[in-house]
């Protein structure tokens, strides 16, 4: 056996088929399937029961599966021996929220890839909660979430800013506070969210559960900047990060809906497993993040 035929275990795992995996490493797929059937002669059993064009784990795949994390992980620390500025190489996974994406990461991205140009960096957007998922299953080395505070045993957590999150409608929104609301029981203003899964949209539909205010239309869009346009236009009302809609709220192009206290607060974080080696890419990368956390403006938030 040799390491090449983990990365390509690993590959397949991660893309879920033969032909995706040759594609990522650069192999025929005939290569692929020389790498697994390697790796279950030498096992003297399958790993994958293929039905189709997709292929699960056996039992013995399974197993072998977290084995495999342990010698790719051992096998980039040796590729990482050095801890010399112009010679820090490898991968970085990130995943990360789409709002702390396009409005905190830039100045870290920019200043990480200045320093280490010979690191590439996969950044990935997804929920709050899909990005917690990846690390706990070795998908990410790092990520950014935006979660009221908590606390996970298999976690190491930096907590960033106090992230104020606001409730926003058009200058000529009927609503003028959420107390408003609470006192009809009725939110009339359609409410234009993202998906379900997002940290913010949860906890503002719990308290409407809690006030027994039931909206009157839901509108989900693919992206806070789809979303801040429908409002813009009238179409409803959003609760969404500060940071996000700061321009426009200034500018008067949205007006923001005081709301009364009882709101959870929402946190942005940077998170990686406790048993994660930190090589010094993701140390380095772990460094500037939190410099760049402690001048992020008061006003868009308040740090811990």
């Amino acid at each position: 056996m040799e390491i090449r035929h983990f990365i390509t275990f690993n590959k397949v795992i991660e893309t879920g088929s033969f032909t995706q995996a040759a594609e990522h490493l650069g192999y025929t797929q005939s290569t692929v399937t020389s790498h697994i059937q390697t790796l279950e002669e030498h096992l003297g059993s399958p790993l994958f029961d293929r039905m189709g064009r997709k292929v699960r784990l056996t039992e013995i795949g399974k197993k072998l599966l977290p084995y495999t994390k342990e010698i790719l992980d051992t096998y980039r620390k040796i590729e990482s021996l050095t801890n010399e500025e112009e010679d820090i190489r490898g991968t970085l996974k990130i995943a990360a929220p789409e709002s702390l994406t396009v409005y905190r990461l830039e100045p870290i991205l920019r200043e990480y890839r200045k320093k280490f140009p010979h690191v590439s960096i996969r950044l990935s957007n997804a929920t709050c909660g899909a990005n917690k998922k990846a690390i706990l299953d070795g998908n990410a080395d790092i990520a950014f979430v935006m979660l009221p505070k908590f606390e996970d045993s298999d976690l190491v957590i930096h907590p960033l800013l106090n992230e104020s999150i606001v409730l926003v409608g058009s200058p000529d929104c009927s609503i003028r506070s959420l107390t408003d609301c609470v006192e009809n029981q009725k939110l009339s203003e359609c409410f234009i969210t993202n998906e379900k899964e997002a940290s913010y949209r949860r906890v503002f539909e719990e308290y409407l559960r809690e006030k027994g205010i039931v909206p009157s239309n839901i509108m989900e869009l693919w992206s806070i900047e789809a979303i801040k346009r429908s409002v813009m236009s009238g179409l409803g009302i959003s609760y969404l990060p500060l940071m996000t809609v700061q321009n426009e709220v200034e500018e008067g192009k949205l007006k923001s809906i005081p709301c009364e206290a009882g709101l959870k607060q929402i946190y942005s974080q940077v998170i990686y497993h406790k048993n994660k080696w930190v090589s010094p890419a993701l140390a380095s990368f772990i460094d500037i993040t939190l410099k760049h956390a402690k001048d992020w403006s008061c006003d868009k938030g308040q740090l811990f």
